[in-house]
């Protein structure tokens, strides 16, 4: 069996019950950031299990371990944090199990993506998610004019190096759009911003702690 295991995107406390009885119950893990992983761990006394790196670096080098650990024993697959399989490589695990007839079972949980969406008050019925965006300024543009020329809905992670420079060219192309960039979700240092690209850049600019930390960027281009 394969388990895809949700784990908290910061307030460790938001892990389900069932979660920790799979990550109890296994003797491997297939972890994204074995560092990050075990502070998780380590918070629940979860001992003797044994983790394997699996991430977007060592990916084609891992797949054959993936493979001989996916035929001997169950396995939970867990990213640094939040539900696996949306920006990091985790679909290749599910591809391997299901070429391979192993039985996969998703253990649901926290999602920055989903909570960004809760809280931004935006209706997103249909909206398009692309992990992080273009760093070169004209490809970050065009991207935000492809979507203000649909009239469409963009979600995606941004860093803290380059959330100031991305929301500038937000302004640039769609000044009016209506944006929501939520921070640290669940951390200590949560907080959301609302309005337009220049409010927003405002707050930013004039406390420069606001502008560090994980970020996901809801654009309503509608």
């Amino acid at each position: 069996m394969l388990y895809i295991v949700s784990t908290p995107i910061g307030n460790l406390k938001d892990i389900s019950q069932r979660a920790l009885e799979i990550l109890r119950s296994v003797k491997i893990i297939i972890a994204e950031s074995p560092n990050d992983s075990v502070k998780l761990l380590n918070a629940y006394e979860i001992k003797g299990v044994k983790l394997f790196k699996y991430n977007d670096k060592n990916a084609r080098s891992a797949n054959q371990k993936v493979e001989e650990i996916l035929k001997e024993q169950d396995v939970a697959y867990i990213t640094s944090a939040g539900t696996p399989g949306i920006s990091d490589p985790g679909q290749n695990i599910v591809d391997i199990a299901v070429r391979l007839g192993v039985k996969i079972n998703v253990i649901p949980g926290p999602s920055a993506l989903v909570s960004a969406i809760a809280a931004s008050g935006i209706r997103a019925k249909q909206f398009t998610f692309i992990s992080f965006p273009p760093k070169k300024p004209g490809q970050l543009r065009n991207l935000f004019k492809n979507f203000l020329e649909k009239k469409e809905i963009l979600v995606f992670f941004e860093s803290t190096y380059r959330i100031i420079k991305t929301i500038e060219a937000i302004k640039e192309v769609a000044p009016d759009c209506r944006l929501f960039v939520a921070k640290e979700i669940t951390k200590t240092f949560e907080r959301y911003f609302r309005g337009s690209p220049d409010d927003i850049l405002k707050e930013l600019k004039d406390d420069p702690k606001s502008a560090r930390g994980e970020f996901v960027v809801i654009i309503d281009f509608v």
